[in-house]
């Protein structure tokens, strides 16, 4: 076992400064190998037992400084301590004699030494083994720390650690396809999710819990899950018990969908982060011979056949003890704890992320504070900072990215400076500054909130920022007691809570949206699938027309004769629509390929109304006025 192996060098080495201290510092006493070899095998099997205990319950990384092998100062200093208490008990023995003596009225005048030469190799040892466990631990340490992370150079060094690309002006957002939309919140996932613990009537409530935090949303055959595993209640169940029944499964993009529960044969998890001993997920992977990074963000991420995996982030520092880079992705089989490693580009397509969220924040908090600014900059001139945790985007359900906005380094700041799409595979970012100016944080949770079509208060659960119809936009979602309600929309740059497009369903928020787009000249260009829509054009006689009022705006429902799809026009678009009769004849352009029942209008035109140029009005005579006579002839 490598645990064993690591605690035996660990001893060793140990033992080997304490030695050096020994002999090096305490020549006045004379050797005695008996003496010295009952001494060696004492402090040799404590520090074993201490560093078996350090790497079986720390699973230290040996990567970075000293190889990792800095957490052998812990047995050293306690090793020192006890080779100075050596010195100690003796000597507070020999004092006790001393008063013995004294109280016994013995004035003989013998004297009793205190054993001083007795305990100076020990002494020598404990001294020496301090002195070198400040060294290292303080001086070298630090020394390392300010090396690599402070001043200018490391500063722009650490900055440059991600590799960012700044997207050209005029660059937007990668477009959202808006299939692909997430309407469960974590929060509603685990509410659902919970619900169907009991489903099976196995009562696995009582054994085994899902723990809220632990949902993961993940793309499964081209479509948006969260997935969570089946935890232990207790330490005694866990004792118990080899492995847990399997993971729960929540639709992410439909709200009505059941959730469903997956145990039993393939679907039981043998491996858990936090569970006891070697079934400890991160425990199992290093005793498996993973010491050589740091793993980190254990994922469980189900492959296209719904089998359960355990994705893990090899990491190693490249600036002394900090500058983590992705050196390799475990992925391990939850339910046999088979084990393979591939190296960043090699992982299987259907693994999600291997990025940990954690790192890219780190690399943006560098990147933001000093590729445009010096190390030492008590102004914050030039710096930005995160605004938020990242978020998983899914633009395209096979495409997830790290989403993180930017915003100054000034707290009161409430607008973006621009927004990063941080690849989930790779080291590499994209920066584009062409989304500054966008409401972010409790700015746009406030407007939601107070949107006068939320009468009934509903919470806003959580809110992610998509590109839709050429504009940054934010969706949210409402609920009330973790059960979803509504879904609004809401421009990124047009933060009023009159601008929200409230609905109970996605199809009707989004038919609203791209009305109030349309309305307010913001965009018209939207409804066709990014990437696929091509203009058409549409004449016909009308056969049916009706006006409904969605959000606030007037939308006009054609039906044209011929046409096997219900044409919708906004009001702006055309003075002529509320005069539109069955019969007429009319025109217009849209974009193909939108999908649905229903398809959007770019322009729209009645050919039967003809509106010829104003009439030129003739001033009349003013009251009063008397005509002009006409003479005779």
């Amino acid at each position: 076992m490598i645990s064993v192996l690591l605690a035996f060098i660990g001893a060793l080495i140990v033992m080997a400064i304490l030695s050096i201290g020994r002999f090096a510092f305490g020549r006045r006493e004379a050797f005695v190998a008996r003496k010295f070899i009952r001494w060696f095998i004492g402090y040799f099997i404590f520090n074993f037992i201490v560093c078996f205990l350090i790497v079986y319950g720390t699973e230290p990384a040996l990567t970075g400084p000293f190889g990792g092998w800095q957490w052998l100062l812990w047995p050293l200093v306690l090793s020192s301590i006890g080779n100075l208490f050596s010195f100690v008990r003796p000597a507070l023995g020999t004092l006790g004699d001393i008063s013995a003596a004294s109280q016994g009225g013995r004035s003989s005048g013998n004297r009793v030494s205190l054993p001083v030469n007795a305990s100076r190799g020990a002494i020598a040892a404990g001294i020496f083994g301090l002195a070198v466990a400040v060294f290292i631990g303080i001086v070298v340490a630090g020394l390392i720390v300010v090396f690599t992370t402070w001043f200018d150079s490391n500063a722009k060094a650490l900055a440059a650690i991600p590799h960012v690309i700044v997207e050209k002006p005029g660059t937007p957002l990668i477009p959202t396809d808006p299939n692909n939309i997430v309407l469960v919140s974590s929060s509603v996932a685990s509410f659902k999710g919970q619900q169907v613990l009991g489903s099976n009537g196995q009562n696995l409530g009582s054994s085994y819990n899902l723990d809220p935090n632990s949902y993961t949303l993940q793309s499964i055959n081209h479509h948006l899950y969260y997935v969570a595993p089946l935890s232990y209640n207790n330490i005694f169940i866990n004792l118990s018990n080899s492995f847990t029944p399997g993971f729960v499964v929540v639709d992410a993009e439909n709200p009505q969908a059941l959730p469903a529960l997956h145990t039993g044969g393939n679907d039981t998890i043998a491996y858990l982060p936090g569970a006891l001993l070697n079934q400890d997920l991160i425990r199992h992977v290093y005793l498996s011979g993973y010491t050589y990074g740091r793993l980190v963000d254990p994922t469980l991420e189900l492959d296209d056949s719904f089998h359960p995996y355990w994705t893990i982030s090899l990491m190693q520092p490249t600036r002394g003890y900090t500058g983590n880079v992705l050196s390799e992705v475990l992925i391990v089989d939850a339910h046999t704890g088979d084990i393979k490693d591939y190296k960043p580009q090699n992982v299987p397509t259907w693994v999600d992320r291997v990025m940990p969220s954690e790192t890219v924040s780190t690399y943006l908090s560098w990147w933001g504070q000093y590729h445009a600014a010096p190390w030492f900059n008590p102004s914050g001139a030039g710096q930005q900072s995160p605004a938020s945790d990242p978020q998983l985007l899914y633009n395209n359900v096979d495409q997830p990215v790290w989403l993180v906005p930017m915003t100054s380094s000034s707290s009161n700041d409430q607008s973006s400076t621009g927004v990063f799409l941080f690849d989930t595979h790779k080291n590499e970012a994209r920066f584009y500054p062409d989304a500054a100016g966008l409401g972010i944080g409790s700015n746009v949770q406030n407007t939601f909130q107070s949107t006068r079509a939320n009468i009934l208060r509903y919470n806003v659960d959580s809110f992610q920022l998509y590109e839709i119809c050429g504009q940054p936009t934010w969706v949210a979602i409402y609920s009330s007691g973790s059960i979803y309600q509504d879904v609004g929309m809401l421009a990124a740059r047009n933060l009023n809570g009159g601008n929200v497009q409230f609905e109970t369903t996605l199809s009707s928020a989004l038919a609203d949206y791209k009305q109030w787009l349309a309305q307010n000249n913001i965009s018209n260009d939207c409804g066709a699938t990014p990437g696929t829509g091509t203009q058409q054009t549409v004449t016909g006689k009308v056969s049916r027309i009706s006006a409904v009022q969605q959000g606030g705006n007037t939308i006009y429902y054609i039906q044209i004769e011929g046409q096997h799809v219900i044409f919708t026009a906004n009001l702006s678009l055309s003075a002529k629509l509320p005069l539109v009769q069955p019969g007429d004849t009319v025109t217009g352009t849209y974009l193909a390929n939108q999908g649905g029942q229903t398809v959007n209008l770019k322009t729209f035109n009645d050919l039967t109304i003809n509106l010829g140029p104003a009439p030129t009005l003739t001033p009349s005579p003013g009251i009063g006025a008397s005509p002009t006579p006409v003479p005779s002839p």
